[in-house]
Parts: structure tokens; sequence; C-alpha cells
């Protein structure tokens, strides 16, 4: 493997593992309904210091590496799904500092404590999909470079 071949490999597996993470979230999100609203804050905090340090960091490397591969395309790649990968993280993470991240941090519980749901919440809840589709096509579109690049290669 040449150095284009390691960054698109690294992305890869970076937004693969960011498809695993948006889905655990979007499920996960659901469960908060079962959190009493007098343990929201403190299970709230908790969820958020725990993903932190598993989320992150691996982002950064699929966002990173999506602007990496304008530079260090493998040759049987073209430059459409690069482009769009790119337009794709960009808009998540646009995105989720407009609209989810925000919603998120303004969630104080996710069943009221009168019983119904927090209007936060559901406004979360019932956009948050999109955002979860958009990170799942962003892995889809890097697999499809490497299944262009591998191509490539089985051709040589």
């Amino acid at each position: 493997m040449n150095k284009t071949q390691w960054v698109l490999m690294t992305t890869f597996a970076a937004t693969f593992y960011g498809i695993g993470n948006i889905w655990m979230t979007q499920f996960g999100w659901r469960l908060w309904t079962y959190v009493a609203p007098s343990d929201f804050a403190a299970y709230h905090n908790a969820w958020w210091a725990m993903i932190k340090p598993v989320v992150f960091p691996v982002a950064a490397v699929a966002f990173f590496g999506a602007f990496a591969l304008i530079w260090w395309r493998p040759a049987g790649v073209t430059a459409t799904p690069v482009w769009l990968n790119v337009g794709l993280q960009v808009l998540i993470y646009a995105l989720t500092a407009a609209f989810w991240g925000r919603w998120q941090a303004q969630t104080h519980f996710a069943t009221l404590p009168g019983g119904g749901l927090d209007p936060m919440y559901v406004r979360a809840m019932s956009t948050h999909w999109i955002r979860a589709a958009l990170v799942t096509l962003s892995g889809l579109t890097v697999f499809w470079m490497v299944v262009q690049d591998l191509s490539k290669n089985l051709q040589k």
C-alpha cells in the first residue's frame, strides 16, 4: 500500500466507525425517555463524558481524512466521491453545530416531571435521522472510493 491508499483506508475505517457511533446515538437517545427526570442531569452528564473520548477523535480523523483525500487521492479514485464526501462532512458538522449539538445541550429532560416529553428532546429526535443518514452516506461514499481503488488495482 502506498501513502494515498493509507489515507483512503484510514478515512474509510474512521467513517465506518462513525456510522456505528451515529446509529448507536440514534437508538441510544430513544432510551433517554426511561431516565427519571430527577436523574436525567446526572445521566446526561455521564453520557456526555463517556462519548467524548470514543467519538470525537475518530470523527476528527474522518473529517480531516476527507480533506486529505483531495491531495492524496489514489489513482483509481475519481474526484466526484472525494468532493461529495468533503461536502457531506462539512454539512454534517455545520448542521450539528447549528441544530443537533445545540438542541442536545439544551435537553434537560427527555421525559418531563409531569410525564410528557420535553419539546427540545422531541425536536432533536424527530430530525436526528437526517444526521444519521448523512453520516451513513459519507461512509458509503468512502466505501465507493475503496471499491474504485480496489477495482483499479485488480485491473493491473
